[in-house]
């Protein structure tokens, strides 16, 4: 794609690790050239959410420490607002020196997906729902996370979903943040004060899988550097405090034919054959790749101990304990909301696990099980209840596989499994609290 002109003076040029978050490096916009595009080391794509890397990982896929190529994608160029320079900001793909897409780059994965439903004549449309908390700014040896107090000095304690007064507690971020969202061309909705203190949901528009998905990472971006500029931390960690209820994200999703009608509109308030085919493939398939959706050893925390989200992949009509949901609406607008998902999730990788266990269900023709109409908060669930059980359903997957390549789970099982190892040998709060003192 050519270099536009009227670029910013200097460039993010963004990729995503496996955790999603955001790499890369600042270049002058004078200096590109797409002959002779910026690289850097691939093994980026191989790095835990601790710094290190996955060594198994870079002996098979990348022994020698090569270089990738960074190649911008310019549809999804957007300024950086929140900086005081003048910075613009652009998604890049991944590639080989031969200008191939490499496997483990977590954005070429879900195009992948998206190709599959391309050769359908089919538009996957999604809409995601993303909460966060606005934290304390943490110093170093802190033992837990503390929900920032408003604007006015004052603490909040919880259980004001949906209130304006406690969203205006938090209102010159807020404002900053809608701002910031208008100036760098981010399709922000809605903003919704959620259940935990200091907890904020933000609804993006929705649209084509992978420009939403794109979206998403840089809204996360701007998220944290708007709350840098108020003296927060936002923090979009599944589960920050045991005391507090954990932080989601739902993805609503539908499917749009080549004339733009949607493939799952309701008929006489029912779901057609394409959606329940699509939530049979998600019942069916989503267990083995659960661990792109609860990607952390903290993830599995957020399901513990509280009611305030699904536990299981029972589905029902407008019956929010559930894991899918069929929202109910004008029938052009029907669609499948995935609850189960935690807000730490990789966008590209979520949507991509989404996708894939939907399009599998299409193929198969799988229906699921009955819509249920009662309260699924107590019903069993099959899906891993940690991430080593997670682990173990990714690497027994294999139609998941054969959609978003052997080779990239692979990776992605390996850097879980060495920040997994990490955790393990380190002395927790805990341990110190009670064994400490009482052995």
């Amino acid at each position: 794609m050519t270099i536009p002109e009227g670029l910013a003076k200097r460039i993010d040029l963004l990729i995503t690790d496996a955790n999603g978050v955001p790499r890369g490096k600042t270049v002058e916009s004078e200096a590109l050239d797409e002959n002779h595009l910026p690289r850097m080391a691939e093994a980026v794509l191989f790095q835990c959410i601790h710094g290190d890397y996955a060594e198994e990982t870079m002996d098979s896929f990348n022994p020698k420490d090569e270089d990738l190529i960074l190649s911008p994608d310019w549809s999804t160029y957007r300024r950086t607002p929140w900086k005081e320079e003048e910075v613009g900001q652009v998604i890049c793909e991944a590639t080989d020196k031969d200008g191939d897409p490499l496997p483990y780059d977590c954005r070429n994965v879900l195009k992948r997906v998206l190709a599959r439903y391309a050769e359908r004549g089919v538009t996957p449309i999604v809409a995601p729902e993303i909460e966060f908390y606005l934290m304390s700014a943490p110093k170093r040896g802190d033992q837990e996370l503390e929900p920032g107090s408003g604007f006015d000095g004052r603490d909040e304690f919880g259980g004001e979903a949906f209130s304006f007064d406690a969203l205006d507690r938090y209102g010159p971020f807020v404002s900053y943040l809608q701002d910031m969202s208008a100036a760098a061309e981010l399709d922000l909705s809605a903003v919704v004060h959620e259940v935990g203190a200091g907890q904020i949901e933000l609804n993006v528009k929705h649209g084509p899988a992978l420009g939403v998905a794109d979206q998403m990472v840089l809204l996360k971006r701007l998220v944290k550097g708007c709350a840098l500029e108020h003296g927060y931390l936002a923090s979009f960690m599944a589960k920050p405090s045991a005391e507090l209820p954990g932080s989601g994200l739902h993805l609503h999703c539908s499917l749009q034919n080549a004339e733009g009608e949607n493939l799952f509109a309701l008929v006489d308030e029912k779901a057609p054959a394409a959606l329940r085919h699509f939530i049979g493939g998600l019942q069916t398939y989503l267990p083995e790749a659960f661990l792109l959706l609860a990607p952390n050893i903290n993830s599995y925390k957020r399901f513990a101990g509280d009611r305030s989200m699904p536990i299981n992949l029972e589905w029902g009509y407008d019956n929010r304990t559930t894991g899918l949901r069929v929202p109910y609406g004008p029938p052009e607008e029907g669609r499948v909301e995935t609850r189960v998902i935690g807000a730490d999730a990789n966008p590209y990788l979520m949507i991509a696990a989404i996708l894939s266990a939907g399009l599998l269900g299409l193929e198969e023709a799988i229906e699921p099980t009955a819509a249920s109409e009662e309260d699924c908060w107590e019903l069993t669930t099959n899906l891993p209840d940690n991430l080593d059980q997670a682990l173990v359903n990714l690497d027994e997957s294999t139609k998941m596989a054969d959609l978003m390549t052997r080779d990239f789970l692979d990776v992605f099982a390996s850097i879980k499994r060495n920040e997994l190892q990490d955790y393990n040998i380190r002395i927790s709060s805990w341990e110190v609290s009670y064994l400490g003192s009482m052995l």
